[in-house]
């Protein structure tokens, strides 16, 4: 607490004391987007005598704990007091009401909504304030892993049904559980999310595109952007709807094209012409190789008459050469070790042997790279002829036992033919007007996708859920989009600061080391158990108010995001100049 000095003060002073942290900062993103405003808007009008505490705040308090805490439902009324009220949209006295039936009612009204329109709305007042580009845009799914039965979900037939948690694909690797599929697609300014859509949990992601592409061109007003997806794009449905619509699109061509096996063949007898599309320092440190990427165009194209680019990556080079030899001498020292079933030490016929080995390279995938030999070993042993115990006079005779052994080799000229392979990937795109590095440079922001999927996960927590009802659960991970999308606004705005050379970074780091592209997490962080002091009279009234001190650079990200600093007792720079 910090020190200070106060005039003499009536015996019944009390002090009070609650947090500030970072939700001023959330409150002032909430405030731009209008989202109390839009929610109050499009939210149903609920029969009967209205509720005193309204969805439209309930739900904006949720969105603040998701960014700040991540508590409960149970426990948002005890968390929301700790803070103050204001800074959360509340009144005073307004966080008990905070009551976990009430905040999952709010989820229920939420549902209720017609949240197309309520998305849209907000989607444009993000573009149109924040002045988003949207010539290019990302596109990529995740899934949200679910524990529990959940079988008094609606009817798949129902229109108006919320999303079902079933078994599908898990990207988490879980099988074993339940899920959702969250689609969602960024901006390449900023990856700031402009689209999601929550999916059955056995939807598959090559049907989620068309629809997906739709939506955006309805909300954009035009087909005139850069489509970019990963390889489940690349059917020829989705291909035909985005290019006979004049649209642009970027993916990844998949191994299983017959135009990727007719390149790599090609590889054998013919050299390709590579040039330099792209090159840069090692980002893991000075000493490591550049990263260089060489693009060649397969004149041919592809079977629908799309441009196929192709590309070599040093890294991806490496990465594949050490990733086959790690293969090979795991399942070499499998082979090497392999045993029959049960107690036998040995194999006792070569078709059992060679049936065991054959198995063992169908699962590792590297029948291609080891050639297996199966080896006869012929034991003899003296055994006596007869029963009972040995004598003098007992005969032996010699007893052949045959076993079989695996032998292992490296089939050098299939590793010397697929290293010719090391490396490469093919883009697929209808847009002509891309050269081999604009490509690249274009398809490499799609990582920034799937990190704003890992953030969903990591930072913000958006498991475990431990709602039982389907309608709460699509309400809150529609609630959890707005998160996404306050949190990518916040860091494009400190970075579009930082990168325009006001500062060339910020010590958000512990030890005070700096960071010149600051995330979300940091600065939340850096505001993270500020308080505010308040000493009240008997009657309630303030005598004396105090902030916890806050570091310089803090001060100058309230002025990036255009946050009132007096919400943490410091005056403004217009006040402190005059």
């Amino acid at each position: 607490m910090p020190s200070f000095s106060l005039p003499a003060l009536p015996a019944a002073a009390r002090l009070e004391v609650l947090e500030v942290g970072a939700a001023p900062v959330v409150r002032r993103f909430l405030e731009l987007l209008d989202l109390p405003g839009l929610l109050e808007r499009h939210l149903p009008r609920l029969p009967g005598r209205q509720a005193d505490l309204p969805t439209a705040v309930v739900l904006c308090v949720l969105i603040s704990n998701f960014i700040l805490a991540r508590e409960p439902l149970y426990g948002i009324a005890a968390w929301a007091a700790s803070f103050v009220a204001e800074h959360l949209g509340l009144l005073p006295g307004q966080a008990a009401m905070l009551s976990d039936d009430r905040c999952g009612s709010a989820l229920d009204h939420l549902f209720r909504a017609d949240r197309a329109s309520l998305f849209t709305a907000i989607t444009l007042r993000v573009i149109r304030v924040f002045k988003l580009g949207l010539s290019q845009l990302h596109q990529d799914t995740t899934t949200v892993t679910f524990s529990g039965d959940y079988q008094d979900q609606p009817a798949a037939q129902l229109s108006n049904r919320p999303a079902r948690i079933t078994r599908g694909y898990n990207k988490d690797h879980r099988p074993d559980l339940k899920q959702l599929l969250y689609n969602r697609t960024i901006t390449a300014d900023g990856a700031v999310p402009v689209h999601c859509k929550i999916h059955d949990g056995n939807t598959s992601d090559d049907s989620v595109h068309g629809p997906t592409w739709l939506t955006l061109v309805e909300l954009i007003g035009s087909s005139d952007f850069l489509y970019v997806a990963d390889s489940k794009l690349c059917n020829r449905e989705d291909m035909a709807l985005i290019a006979g619509k004049k649209g642009r699109f970027l993916t990844v061509m998949p191994r299983t094209r017959a135009e990727d096996k007719r390149f790599r063949t090609g590889l054998q007898s013919k050299p390709v012409n590579w040039t330099v599309a792209y090159r840069e320092a090692n980002p893991r440190g000075r000493e490591k190789p550049e990263v260089l990427y060489q693009g060649f165009e397969d004149a041919a194209g592809s079977q629908e008459g799309y441009r196929i680019l192709w590309y070599l990556s040093s890294q991806k080079q490496q990465r594949d050469k050490e990733a086959r030899t790690a293969k090979l001498n795991k399942t070499r020292k499998r082979l090497e070790r392999l045993r029959p079933r049960g107690r036998a030490k040995a194999f006792r016929t070569k078709q059992a042997a060679r049936d065991a080995a054959e198995r063992v390279l169908r699962q590792a995938k590297v029948q291609d790279w080891l050639c297996v030999r199966i080896e006869e070993e012929v034991q003899i042993e003296q055994v006596q002829v007869g029963p009972g115990r040995p004598g003098p006079n007992s005969q032996y005779e010699q007893v052949q036992t045959k076993s079989y052994k695996i032998q292992v080799e490296v089939n050098t000229e299939a590793v010397r033919q697929a290293e010719q392979c090391d490396g490469l990937f093919p883009l697929m795109t209808n847009d002509k007007s891309l050269s081999l590095a604009e490509a690249l440079q274009k398809y490499k922001y799609q990582p920034y996708a799937e990190k704003r999927h890992e953030q969903l996960k990591s930072v913000f927590g958006v498991r475990p859920v431990w709602l039982k009802n389907a309608k709460r659960v699509e309400s809150l991970l529609w609630l959890y989009h707005l998160v996404d999308v306050i949190q990518a606004l916040l860091e494009r705005e400190v970075r579009r600061h930082v990168g325009q050379g006001e500062i060339s970074s910020l010590p958000l780091y512990p030890e005070q080391r700096h960071s010149e592209a600051p995330t979300t997490e940091l600065l939340l962080k850096m505001l993270q158990g500020h308080r505010r002091y308040q000493l009240l009279d008997e009657q309630g009234q303030v005598v004396h108010t105090l902030h916890d001190p806050l570091p310089e650079h803090a001060g100058v990200v309230l002025e990036f995001l255009r946050v009132s600093r007096s919400a943490y007792g410091l005056p403004s720079p217009t006040s402190a100049g005059q």
